[in-house]
């Protein structure tokens, strides 16, 4: 059989279907059986969670891993790795004739070569793929949903674009409350910095590093660095050094701020983290934390020195063109010219890299800032500033898109015209239609009408 170059995706969908393959036996010889392929995972880590497999008749739980071929386990360096010390199987397409075994740092992971074992041809399995999309990716009204009619999805859309408005405002309320549920002053102008911070960083670290830029956050005390750092290097060292990113690092950018972080934690006494809390994998150098960290520092440089939350503010109040400007004080952000060459430390980038583009800033004000001002305009009682926001949630034009408003669109059958619908299609899917929710939901209510249903079976039966 030829030894095609098939992507994880494709493999995976060949794993997740048992009647593909039979009878399989790792590459020493032991029979394997597939009692649950797992659950899949989009995130870094093993393909494959909650998995269970019986291994010459022992039970084995934990997670399988998907390469294309054997020797992919090393080449992907998951032997040190600890995200995959849970890996029960590695299933791999294609085998070599000198097989290297893959390993965590505390034992040998059985592999199984899946060409070897499957029912029919690549050919007529990648057929039945492309004809037979997903299940997980269908929403069960996609075939009925344009019955409708555009007003009633429109109207539920923007019905749940403003759920998801006060949802993210009641985050950050949230967060605006001590520890114990003492209530900041609205005058606790620190406080309100912490939490766009806080939410800023968030937005930067997409959906595989929310969590660690999240801790990153919450690991830093404002007023100590307020006082103690000077220059934006003095904020590089800090953030990378606090994120466990200063390890082995040779070159002179990397020895200055090591050095700074080195005499700068002295005083500052942060817990830190470390670089495996951070997820690289299967992520575009562009999207690298480390690139990211330096945008982060960037802004925290300019929230602590440059009164960047009241800029923000009083932009959203008096420009006629709140969104333009405020891009374009986000875009404005200076950060350290290493990054503006490197994805990593050491590592140079081809062309100079964006550290934060329009797309993330356009983020950021729909995901942070507006809610933010939501929050403000509440506390301080601004009807004026509540009104410009909501005017703006709602007439905005929305250009954002990802993986789910791709495919949300797509079987909605219609394009978002504002922020507001945008968010409430994001809003739908993750509060309804991925929890299975359809008879809590307006389009659910109309396509799956149960009264509708049991009406029409008694006219059948007697026609």
């Amino acid at each position: 059989m030829k030894k095609l170059n098939l992507n994880e995706s494709f493999i995976s969908r060949i794993w997740m279907n048992p009647s593909n393959y039979g009878e399989l036996r790792t590459t020493e010889g032991k029979v394997v059986e597939v009692l649950s392929y797992g659950k899949p995972n989009f995130d870094s880590g093993a393909d494959f969670s909650d998995a269970a497999v019986r291994i010459d008749g022992v039970l084995y739980s934990g997670d399988v891993e998907i390469h294309c071929s054997v020797k992919d386990w090393k080449t992907h360096n998951h032997t040190k790795n600890r995200k995959y010390n849970k890996v029960i199987l590695n299933v791999v397409m294609w085998g070599e004739e000198d097989e290297p075994e893959a390993k965590t740092t505390k034992r040998t992971i059985p592999t199984v070569v899946l060409s070897e074992f499957l029912n029919k041809s690549i050919h007529v399995i990648w057929k039945d793929l492309i004809n037979n999309p997903a299940p997980s990716l269908l929403l069960p009204c996609s075939k009925d949903i344009r019955k409708l009619g555009g007003e009633t999805v429109k109207a539920w859309l923007n019905e749940l674009g403003m759920e998801r408005l006060k949802y993210r405002a009641d985050r950050i309320k949230k967060r605006l409350e001590m520890p114990g549920g003492e209530h900041r002053t609205a005058d606790d102008k620190g406080a309100w910095e912490k939490v766009f911070m806080e939410f800023v960083f968030e937005a930067l670290g997409f959906s595989k590093n929310k969590e660690p830029f999240m801790k990153l956050a919450g690991l830093l005390d404002l007023q100590k660095i307020k006082t103690l750092c000077k220059t934006l290097e003095d904020f590089d060292a800090v953030l990378y050094g606090c994120a466990g990113f200063l390890t082995n690092h040779r070159d002179a950018y990397a020895y200055r701020i090591k050095s700074k972080w080195s005499v700068l934690q002295e005083e500052l006494r942060f817990e830190t983290m470390d670089r495996s809390e951070w997820n690289f994998f299967r992520l575009r150098p562009v999207n690298f934390p480390t690139l990211r960290t330096a945008y982060a520092s960037g802004f925290l440089f300019e929230l602590t020195k440059g009164d960047l939350l009241r800029r923000v503010i009083y932009c959203f109040k008096n420009s006629p063109e709140a969104v333009k400007d405020l891009t374009g004080i986000l875009l404005g952000i200076e950060y350290s010219d290493y990054w503006k060459t490197h994805y990593d430390f050491g590592k140079e980038s081809k062309a100079e890299k964006s550290a934060a583009g329009q797309s993330r800033a356009e983020d950021v004000i729909t995901n942070v800032i507006i809610p933010l001002i939501y929050v403000y305009s509440r506390e301080y009682r601004d009807d004026d500033l509540f009104v410009k926001m909501k005017r703006i949630y709602v007439s905005e034009e929305d250009r954002s898109d990802n993986v789910i408003l791709k495919m949300m669109k797509k079987q909605l059958g219609l394009k978002p015209s504002s922020v507001c619908e945008s968010q409430g299609v994001i809003h739908l899917h993750n509060f309804y239609c991925s929890k299975e929710k359809c008879s809590e939901c307006r389009i659910g209510e109309k396509v799956f009408d149960r009264f509708f249903v049991s009406e029409a079976i008694p006219e059948t039966i007697y026609s």
